[in-house]
């Protein structure tokens, strides 16, 4: 088992950033586990693999700067239920909110630009299309929303507290809550394909764009990455082999990380696989993420009896 750090060292640990010669800056948040490594949520240096275990549930979501953390549990009752959410001070793991609310909250991302705002896609239950929404801890109330569908709209956070909008009709918006929507310019997706998610640079000046292609049976049949310069609109693709679902941008904008999972492009029968961690520098295009293409390379991870793996999914975030 891992040595327990006191709250004022866990502090230290998270707040130090990596050595500049070591390249990578940085906290990877993960929630991988294996034989010799116990369940949890943990930040790790990315250059060394060494992880300091924040708490001992896994997949504890953080605001961009490691200070705190939201736990999210959803409990069915019927064909409906409620989600508890938990948000902790990373510090001394003292309880900062706890709030239960209607329905299933997924793909659970603060905000960048305040500690009571989380965007989340909602449904009634687990199985319902799904709406687009932002939630406000301190309003207790839902300061937006998209209609459910089957495929809503790729949105997420900008470094200010607005949104990102990437809609299928290839409409590029930006969302202030409570005000206007403001155009970006259009785009036609390569390949007649879906934008599922999108994942903003720290700057916001560009931003990952995960395209899926779609089997009649709404099924994924392969999902890859595109960056997009949102000065522009341009498109360049980031990702070149058809089983790429999210990614998160290293703290300075110079890297990304990413999940290859061989279960996300699901034959009609089975969704089977391994999801393995890579990263690539922000500025590359056409990333395969094989052991032979050299173009990305894996995070190592140290296990606590000194052994060494490399990191697997999930991969939560990377903060500062």
């Amino acid at each position: 088992m891992p040595r327990r750090l006191p709250p004022l060292a866990l502090a230290l640990a998270l707040a130090v950033p990596a050595a500049a010669a070591q390249g990578l800056a940085g906290k990877v948040w993960h929630s991988f586990s294996d034989l010799g490594n116990p369940a949890g949520t943990f930040a790790m240096n990315p250059n060394t693999g060494e992880s300091v275990r924040v708490q001992d549930r896994q997949h504890g979501i953080p605001w961009p700067d490691g200070t705190r953390h939201v736990s999210v549990d959803y409990t069915s009752s019927g064909r409906s239920g409620d989600t508890r959410f938990t948000v902790r001070r990373t510090a001394d793991q003292s309880v900062l909110v706890d709030q239960t609310v209607d329905g299933d909250f997924s793909t659970v991302t603060p905000s960048p630009a305040g500690a009571s705002r989380i965007l989340a896609r909602w449904s009634q239950n687990t199985v319902g299309q799904r709406a687009v929404v932002v939630w406000d801890f301190d309003q207790q109330k839902l300061l937006f929303a998209t209609p459910p569908s089957d495929t809503p709209d790729a949105i997420a956070w900008m470094p200010d507290g607005t949104l990102l909008r990437a809609q299928r009709s290839g409409a590029i918006s930006r969302i202030t809550l409570g005000s206007a929507e403001a155009p970006l310019g259009t785009v036609s997706w390569p390949e007649s394909r879906v934008p599922l998610n999108a994942f903003v640079s720290p700057d916001g000046t560009q931003a990952l764009v995960q395209l899926v292609k779609l089997r009649e049976s709404g099924r994924v049949d392969s999902s890859d990455l595109w960056m997009m310069d949102l000065r522009s609109t341009r498109l360049r693709r980031y990702t070149n082999n058809g089983l790429v679902p999210y990614a998160v941008w290293s703290p300075d904008g110079r890297t990304v990380a990413f999940a290859k999972d061989t279960g996300y492009s699901c034959s009609e029968a089975t969704c089977y696989g391994s999801c393995t961690v890579w990263h690539a520098p922000s500025s590359a295009s056409d990333v395969r993420a094989r052991a032979t293409s050299g173009d990305a390379r894996e995070f190592p991870l140290k296990r606590p009896d000194g052994s060494t793996t490399t990191l697997r999914c999930p991969v939560v975030a990377w903060t500062r």
